[in-house]
């Protein structure tokens, strides 16, 4: 596997553009390569971290958005579940 290969397959790190860009306090935001299932449209996985929240979080975008629509989806996630250790256990 050459170094173009390797690098093509690692999910992109989008939380510099989107910190500078959409002012959001990113920790880290990675994004997957397309996933194209055998039924319904391809899909992306987005996770993020917030500055002051160290939990990941998790949605689905579609393949083809920009990171203007990634931006506007993570803004507008309303959290669900959240699994890890609290700031109150030890």
């Amino acid at each position: 596997m050459s170094a173009n290969t390797a690098a093509r397959r690692r999910p992109a790190n989008l939380a510099p553009t989107l910190r500078k860009q959409y002012a959001l306090t990113l920790r880290e935001c990675r994004l997957s390569l397309p996933v194209e299932p055998p039924w319904g449209p391809a899909y992306r996985m987005v996770e993020w971290a917030l500055k002051n929240d160290p939990r990941v979080q998790r949605r689905v975008v579609p393949a083809n958005c920009t990171p203007s629509q990634i931006a506007d989806a993570l803004k507008s996630h309303v959290p669900g579940r959240r699994y890890g250790p609290s700031d109150d256990e030890d």
